[in-house]
């Protein structure tokens, strides 16, 4: 599997709350990407590619179609692909055509937020990998200062897993 960026060691304290009685440290595999190194939605089609089960998203916004592709790739590959997507910034004719066109292809899709904003960017690979920034799905997106992390940590997914399911 290749990565963009550079990769580091680098533990996480892990905290219930604020107080951090609770801590505890775990070590991840961090991978970075700027978009002075090229196309951030390269490296995501380049990271999701290799989701074998299931690929889980929570998105501000989306509508960029290369990345709509892959996704309904994945569905052809047998992986279950679930997005949750801001229900205001979905509201746009570009991205209503391509949530109509996710889920005709097998995407399960929610709109979500709709007395505010799922700003969240976050996309978990098969429970193990998480990949987070300021990259929004977007065309616009491509032109814009974003980054990019690509974290291998199995507890760090599963804490992003219990995130996503509490959107709504």
């Amino acid at each position: 599997m290749k990565f963009f960026g550079w990769c580091l060691g680098l533990t996480l304290l892990i905290g219930a709350g604020p107080a951090l009685a609770a801590e505890s440290s775990i070590n991840c595999r961090v991978n970075t990407r700027f978009s002075s190194q090229g196309s951030v939605g390269k490296a995501v089609i380049e990271a999701i590619r290799d989701t074998e089960q299931r690929l889980t998203l929570a998105l501000y916004g989306y509508d960029n179609p290369d990345l709509g592709d892959e996704l309904l790739k994945l569905v052809k590959k047998n992986v279950t692909v679930r997005l949750k997507v801001d229900s205001a910034r979905s509201a746009s004719k570009k991205i209503v055509k391509l949530i109509e066109e996710l889920k005709a292809g097998g995407v399960q899709v929610q709109t979500v937020a709709p007395n505010g904003r799922n700003h969240n960017k976050f996309a978990i690979i098969d429970g193990k990998r998480v990949l987070t920034g300021s990259y929004n799905w977007t065309l616009k997106s491509e032109n814009n200062w974003e980054n990019l992390l690509i974290l291998d940590c199995p507890e760090l997914a599963q804490s992003f897993e219990s995130e996503w399911e509490r959107i709504h």
